[in-house]
């Protein structure tokens, strides 16, 4: 056996497989006789899923017992043993990750006894599991509460705090700092699970064993209900109304609708010898969800919007014209024009202002609706699994998720006027895993109890793709307006140096443009088209694409002009087409033995994430097409006479035009397409052209880069949106070209990897239960990082540059040295080791600028001229992978049977998400970038420290009272800083340098069922202080230049008080019925409401010294300063009520035979009510003002010259105050909604 065992252990870590939690409890007690105490040996034990056994043990020499694993969920547990009657303890609750204790005492008997006197379980009060800070929130629980997902349940816990998106901190880390479990597999995008699937949701808010890694704040984890031996279904329907004639018709507003279906059963069962079934060996579980929503976040301040007739209005006459003073045109030159030389003087137009209709409007021209209008959700969901019990010692489990959802995105800056065109985001999930168990027998005088081995893997992949839905994947459609037909004829200028003088061709010259309008963008269409209603109306035609765009017409791939900066304008297309892929590999196993004592587990973790994106800017493409287009042919050929012809008497001599070497990829593609010669001098005319005939790959990544304002950005894919196959190296990026000189400009796919291994050991020692573990993490980045982030070049260091060999002692090796020029330096001026600068003597200085030369900041680099465009791959080498290891203690003992102390001292590190991947497209052109925010690849892994001391007192037979306090120290968190100094261009990146303390005390109160009441409450308070409260919150610190803060501040989850109370009321049926009773019916039998209230106080903001127009697209009045500290004002509190109204209905489907059951369904309809007092919570404030609707800049006398110097300033008052009360900044309204749920 032991043999074994080692096996096993050892081959769980040459596989390099891995576990976190694959989700299994415990069982443990002992047996005593009832009379005298004594403990009884070799009892039998059996736990008992409906009639099928699943597991069981018997007692040692001391009457002791344990089972494990055990899925979560409810069992029965048969305690039997010859001389005693039987005992069947029923409705044993097993959690993942916990032990359950019952102590059963048995009653000798001197005849035999087959029949089990039944006791029904009753939960414990007091958790005496080792340490771990956890609220298991059960089935039964989650039916009658009002929380559907598992996000909502979790919040009902203490210490959990929501923010105003929805996302979950615990204990005030950050909302990333959380991860989610379902079925031991971590989630990457959605939980979303029918209610009716969940098992189980485990909250863990402190002291976290070591068989749960990656992880800095809290483990939310997800148990879905198994298989059974028999045969349930449910089917829930919930519906807040529909949406009929273009309103929502209902209970509220907003449409929200949704159905949802279990379905579970056995498919085989193994037979006894008589031929009649014993137990289930392959049963299923299937669960599905669709919801279709019209509106995911009722505004309770409303949403306005243009009426149909105003909006209809402002298409059909979207502008309004006027001549000014100014001539549009070239008035010098000559053209020959249908034989006859035509001054230019006739293709002069006076100079033409158009003005938006829309910034004219009036309170009359919009409408205040309930819900926000073409921003519904419609996604379906399904889950399943099968379990295989091919023998009782061995289990197999393999499961799946399948989700899809379409998103119309909500834009409130385009609600107003342009909500029609909303973007649509499609995101589809799949997941896969397996599962496979064995357990071991031993003997009973053995040493060795309840050893297994479990082994799970799984596969994640995530697709999600932006676009707008009328154009999708048709790029050249975004901002498409029309046909431009421009005219352009040679022009020429007199000359006298010639005998009696000539006329020259100096050029060509536009006279004229046609139009034809296009329906691929009607309402941006409109808006040219009106310009040329005015000019035919008063006798003209525009001569050129620039006189059109001068009259504010629109070109094809024109931003269209917002409303005074407020709102955007009628008819802009969402902006994005994007897509991005994720694929997640994971292989897990633990391994579990009890010796002695001690319950010894032990497992590692294998990932492999692979993440790919592509992100385009669309609307620009016709810019830069037309940029890129005849580029190369500007210039007269002199040399390249075409024709002299004399005119009129006049000679006109013709030359052809010069054809350059700088054609560029796009124009040389464009001429193929047209069948023409590719290296020819035929003008095009880009707009003229179809956007059906154009395609991406007409340009090179590197036009698409367009010198650092880039359309296009992507990774595992090239620059056309295809997938690329393979890994290219890191050198492809700077170095590989195509067949025609191209750079290919590949950027592999991201790829970090992440492996841990852990051991723990659970033993108690005199009464008090010990968990003590270790976790080592190794994480690996699993790219190139820059070898200094302050030089984005290939330097030399004091250690290995070949100039300079005198330095200050105190200058190590590894220092970078800064010198007097580029080119054949002759001395050292400074030096730096990270982010300390010294002088030439070594000596400490403050600002690294006293360092600059007269050309900037003058590192020694290698090779000066390979920065910037000539960037190599020599400035960079690979990510150093991080290793950590954490230690976990925890303890727990009881004072008396009605008390227990606990603690728990854990070290928790978490790899960096979000700002860490590299993209080399950034440093390429990192000198042309007017905004130089870049990734750091860089990024080290964040960790935190965690105190806990707690105690738990039962009050009465039915409740108790939990006391905690925690305390915190986080480090490494990461912000956004400014790398001054930088070569060749200061930057913005993120680095490892956020640090902070949360400390604060729960206190959880739990009322069982007294009566009809019971009671789940608990009070968290928390003192939050860090340099940073997220990745961007540095953001203005670092854009001013300044040092990052070093002072700790509190951050925006520095929530001091919370209160929430979970409670639900309810009658019982039959005899057990309390309740009122008209004609003899119990009218309110099986009737209850279950009430979710949380109170809390407000939340920290920092207050601004001026007004600065936050309210609008951009900030109209520019920065502004800091008022008193940072996060130094509060926020109102906020208070949410939510409820659950139901009653059930026992049903009768079928009469039993005689001696059999009768088939039964209990038909339950309740009413859901969110925000039940319609509470008006502020959740954001404007930072001068300290109100939710109004930044005070329409009443701020600095900016009342620019607000009376607008087209109307009544209309801007009113759109500014309109777009002021964001509904961004309260709470959800309230929501109703009316369900039924049948279940079989």
């Amino acid at each position: 056996m032991i043999r074994n065992l080692c096996l096993i252990v050892f081959g769980l870590f040459i596989t390099q497989v891995a576990v976190s939690q694959i989700g299994t409890g415990e069982i443990r007690g002992k047996i005593t006789d009832k009379e005298t105490g004594e403990a009884l040996p070799f009892v039998s034990v059996v736990v008992l899923r409906g009639d099928a056994q699943v597991s069981g043990a018997t007692t040692d020499i001391n009457g002791v017992y344990s089972i494990k694993p055990l899925t979560p969920g409810q069992y029965d547990l048969a305690v039997s043993f010859v001389g005693y009657k039987p005992v069947k303890v029923t409705g044993v609750i097993v959690n993942a990750g916990r032990f359950i204790e019952k102590r059963v005492q048995l009653e000798s008997t001197a005849i035999d006894i087959t029949e089990f006197e039944v006791i029904e379980y009753t939960v414990p009060l007091i958790d005496k599991d080792a340490g771990s800070t956890k609220q298991v929130i059960t089935r039964e629980e989650i039916a009658q509460m009002a929380p559907r997902s598992a996000v909502e349940i979790a919040a009902t816990t203490g210490g959990v705090q929501t923010s105003a998106d929805g996302q979950i901190s615990v204990r005030g880390a950050r909302e990333e700092n959380t991860w989610y479990y379902i079925d031991g597999v971590k989630v990457r995008g959605t939980t979303r699970l029918p209610k009716a699937a969940i098992q189980e949701v485990s909250v863990m808010t402190g002291g976290i064993p070591a068989n749960f890694g990656d992880v800095t704040g809290g483990v939310i984890s997800v148990t879905t209900r198994g298989a059974t031996n028999t045969w349930f279904g449910s089917v829930d329907v919930l519906s807040s109304g529909i949406r009929a004639g273009g309103q929502n018709i209902g209970l509220d507003p907003y449409a929200a609708n949704q159905v949802e279906g279990v379905v579970s059963g056995p498919l085989l069962f193994r037979k006894d010898s008589l031929g009649n079934r014993d137990r289930s060996i392959v049963g299923f579980f299937l669960s599905g969800n669709y919801q279709n929503t019209q509106d995911t976040r009722p505004s309770i301040v409303g949403n306005a919007y243009l009426t149909d007739e105003a909006r209809q209005r402002l298409v059909d006459d979207p502008m309004r014209f006027s001549f000014t003073d100014e001539s549009v045109g070239a008035e010098e030159g000559i053209m020959i024009i249908d034989g006859t030389p035509t001054p230019g003087t006739q293709f002069v137009n006076p100079g033409t202002l158009g003005i938006y209709n829309s910034f004219f409007l009036r309170p009359d021209d919009w409408v205040i609706d309930d819900s926000r209008r073409n921003s519904s959700i419609q996604g379906i969901n399904l889950s399943g699994r099968l379990d295989f019990a091919t023998s009782k010692l061995v289990d197999i489990a393999i499961g799946g998720r399948f989700d899809f959802t379409d998103n119309n995105l909500y834009n409130f800056n385009g609600s107003l006027a342009n909500y029609q065109n909303n973007g649509v985001q499609q995101s589809l999930s799949y997941t896969v895993w397996g599962r496979y168990t064995q357990r071991f027998k031993t003997s009973d005088d053995s040493g060795i109890k309840n050893a297994f081995y479990s082994i799970q893997a799984d596969y994640i992949q995530r697709d999600i793709s932006s676009f707008d839905r009328n154009h999708r994947d048709n790029v050249f459609n975004y901002g498409y307006v029309g046909r431009f037909e421009e005219t352009r004829v040679p022009n020429y200028s007199f000359t006298d140096t010639l005998a009696n003088g000539v006329f020259v061709h100096d050029g060509f010259r536009p006279i004229g443009v046609e139009y034809q309008a296009s329906d691929v963008n009607g309402d941006l269409a409109a808006v040219t088209s009106s310009l040329f209603d005015f000019y035919q109306a008063n006798g003209l035609n525009p001569n050129s694409l620039s006189e059109i765009r001068a009259a504010n017409g629109l070109l094809n791939g024109d931003p269209v002009p917002s409303i005074y900066g407020i709102w955007n304008g009628i008819g802009a297309p969402f902006n994005n087409y994007s897509f991005f892929n994720q694929s997640q590999f994971r292989v897990m196993a633990n391994g579990s033995v009890d010796i002695g004592g001690h319950a010894i587990s032990l497992g590692a973790e294998f990932e492999q994430l692979t993440e790919r994106g592509y992100n385009l800017a669309p609307g620009a493409l016709w810019t830069i097409g037309r940029q890129r287009t005849n580029f190369h042919i500007d210039e007269i050929d002199y040399d390249n006479l075409i024709s002299q012809e004399q005119v009129q008497g006049q000679w006109y001599y013709t030359y052809g035009r010069q054809i350059g070497s700088d054609q560029s990829f796009f124009d040389a593609n464009l001429r193929e397409m047209l069948g023409l010669p590719m290296n020819g001098s035929d003008f095009i005319n880009l707009d003229a052209i179809d956007p059906s005939m154009l395609s991406l790959d007409m340009f090179s990544a590197d036009e698409l880069f367009n010198q650092g304002q880039s359309l296009v950005n992507y990774w595992g894919y090239d620059h056309t949106g295809k997938i690329q196959r393979g890994r290219p190296s890191f050198d492809d990026f700077f170095n590989k070209r195509d067949e025609f000189g191209n750079f290919t400009r590949e950027v592999g796919a991201f790829q970090p990897i992440y492996a841990a291994g852990y051991i723990m050991d659970k033993f108690a020692f005199d009464d008090i239960v010990f968990n003590v573990g270790v976790r080592i993490d190794r994480f690996d980045a699993n790219q190139f990082v820059l070898k200094d982030e302050y030089i984005v070049g290939e330097h030399y260091t004091v250690g290995n540059n070949p100039l300079f060999s005198d330095h200050p002692s105190n200058i190590g090796e590894n220092y970078a040295i800064y010198v007097d020029r580029f080119d054949n330096p002759t001395e050292v001026i400074g030096y730096r080791n990270g982010d300390f600068w010294y002088n030439s003597q070594g000596v400490l200085i403050n600002d690294p600028g006293v360092l600059r030369t007269t050309t900037g900041i003058t590192p020694f680099l290698v090779n000066p001229d390979e920065t910037g465009e000539n960037l190599s791959s020599r400035a960079f080498e690979r990510y150093t992978p991080q290793v950590n290891v954490m230690p976990r203690i925890s303890f727990s003992f009881p004072i008396s049977d009605e008390a227990t102390f606990f603690a728990h001292y854990d070290i928790l590190t978490q790899r960096p998400i979000g700002q860490n991947r590299l993209n080399p497209i950034d440093y390429l052109f990192i000198e042309n970038r007017t905004q130089n925010i870049i990734t750091n690849p860089n990024l080290r892994p964040t960790s935190t420290i965690d105190y806990e001391l707690g105690f738990q007192q039962v009050l009465t037979k039915s409740s108790a009272l939990k006391i905690s306090a925690f305390y915190r120290e986080v480090r490494n968190e990461i912000n956004i800083r400014a790398l001054v100094e930088a070569y060749p261009q200061q930057y913005l990146s993120y680095s490892n340098i956020d640090f902070g303390t949360i400390k604060g005390l729960t206190l959880t109160y739990d009322l069982r069922r007294t009566g009809n009441l019971s009671i789940r409450a608990n009070y968290t308070l928390q003192f939050a202080s860090a340099t940073g409260s997220n990745a961007n919150s540095g953001i203005n610190l670092a854009n001013s230049g300044e040092p990052a803060l070093r002072v700790i501040n509190p951050t925006d989850r520095d929530q001091r008080h919370v209160f929430i109370l979970a409670a639900d009321y309810r009658y019982k049926r039959g005899k057990d019925y309390n309740g009122p009773v008209i004609g003899g019916n119990q009218i309110l039998a099986d009737a209850g409401v279950n009430i979710v209230a949380n109170l809390g106080t407000g939340t920290p903001y920092s207050q601004q010294q001026a007004a600065n127009g936050a309210a609008g697209i951009g900030s109209l009045g520019g920065a502004t300063s800091l008022r008193g500290q940072i996060n130094g004002s509060r926020m109102p509190s906020q208070f949410t009520i939510n409820a659950q109204f139901d009653k059930s209905f026992n049903l009768t489907l079928k009469k039993g035979e005689e001696g059999e059951r009768d088939r039964t369904a209990n038909l339950n309809v309740y009413l859901l009510i969110n925000n039940l007092l319609n509470t008006q919570n502020i959740i954001g404030v404007y930072r001068f003002t300290g109100n939710p609707d109004d930044d005070g800049f329409l009443t701020a006398a600095q900016f009342q010259p620019q607000i009376m110097d607008v087209e109307d300033e009544t209309s801007f008052r009113e759109l500014y105050s309109l777009k002021a009360n964001t509904p961004f900044h309260w709470g959800l309204a309230r929501t109703i909604q009316l369900g039924v749920r049948f279940d079989f």
